[in-house]
């Protein structure tokens, strides 16, 4: 390769399209060394900055027959491997990034299919305790929860005393906390 050394890039890039393998080879060796320290300084892995090196080589292997650089060889290769090492590092943030979202987020339920059934399960079982419930019993708290309304204004349109109401709703609520405690118990 001595008789290399005394040729310009633009000469050795003309004899290696012409399929002189020597020349690119000359190539390699004038800048192989100057990327890997730069790709090195950029990254801080050995691995990745020799990796870089030999893409941006294998790159100019790839696209020979229509490799057209309208800079100087040095320039084109140094851009060609800052575009690698950009893309690296935006990578890296990403994932940086990504870590530090799962190591600050709170933790998911354990299997949401899980929970949405547990929930079906329970509202159905409410439902049927609710239905057991004695007819006076059932119909105030209906009106209580489903329909919202007051004790005042179940009084006035059951057509029972506010106490009566107050007497219902307790009794209901007694006899839903016994029948889902039961059920828990079941569950769990």
């Amino acid at each position: 390769m001595p008789h290399y050394i005394h040729h310009t890039d633009v000469e050795l890039l003309s004899f290696w399209k012409k399929g002189d393998q020597g020349a690119f080879d000359a190539l390699y060796e004038r800048y192989a060394v100057m990327l890997l320290k730069k790709a090195y300084e950029k990254t801080g892995d050995k691995e990745t900055a020799r990796e870089f090196v030999q893409e941006v080589f294998l790159e100019l292997l790839e696209r020979k027959d229509r490799l057209e650089i309208h800079t100087s060889f040095k320039a084109y290769i140094f851009t060609a491997l800052r575009n690698r090492v950009l893309n690296f590092l935006h990578r890296q943030a990403i994932h940086q990034k990504y870590e530090l979202f799962q190591e600050t987020r709170p933790a998911a339920a354990s299997n949401d299919v899980e929970s949405y059934l547990s929930h079906k399960e329970l509202v159905l079982q409410m439902s049927e305790a609710i239905q057991q419930l004695p007819e006076k019993c059932r119909q105030v708290f209906l009106l209580s929860r489903n329909g919202e309304l007051s004790n005042k204004e179940i009084a006035e349109r059951s057509g029972i005393s506010v106490n009566t109401v107050e007497q219902h709703m307790r009794k209901a609520l007694r006899l839903l906390r016994n029948g889902l405690h039961r059920i828990s118990i079941f569950i769990f």
